[in-house]
């Protein structure tokens, strides 16, 4: 398991110190990640645009590990929708699928019940770095 801890210095160390140690610890995560995609480029193009994105993900992530048999974007989105009215389903839909390895699309049913279910798939990702 990930875990990301502030560290604590008995002497009342200092706020750049506690800082640094923190993006060290952040620098290897997001290394460890970037191993599995092979090399990069010098700058590359992130999947989460804006800190209203990134909150999304975080709502969201939480909102499917409590449904582990995926929900339907319209589920997805009639949830966020009573956080924020101006939720767009297709803006949604977008950004999970800028996230394979946090978010997977599944098709269950059979014929014309054939329906899309997003499920998180973010442990999975960890568990193989």
């Amino acid at each position: 398991m990930l875990q990301l801890e502030m560290s604590k210095s008995g002497d009342g160390g200092s706020e750049e110190s506690n800082n640094q140690t923190t993006e060290a610890r952040l620098s290897a995560v997001v290394s460890c990640s970037q191993e599995k995609r092979g090399p990069t480029e010098k700058n590359p193009a992130s999947p989460i645009h804006s800190e209203r994105e990134a909150l999304l993900v975080g709502i969201i992530s939480t909102f499917l590990h409590v449904h582990p048999f995926g929900a339907s974007i319209e589920y997805i989105c009639s949830y966020l929708q009573r956080l924020d009215t101006k939720i767009n389903p297709s803006e949604v839909e977008a950004l999970l699928s800028r996230l394979p390895c946090t978010f997977r699309q599944e098709l269950t049913g059979v014929g014309a019940s054939l329906e899309k279910r997003w499920n998180f798939c973010g442990f999975e990702g960890i568990k193989s770095t």
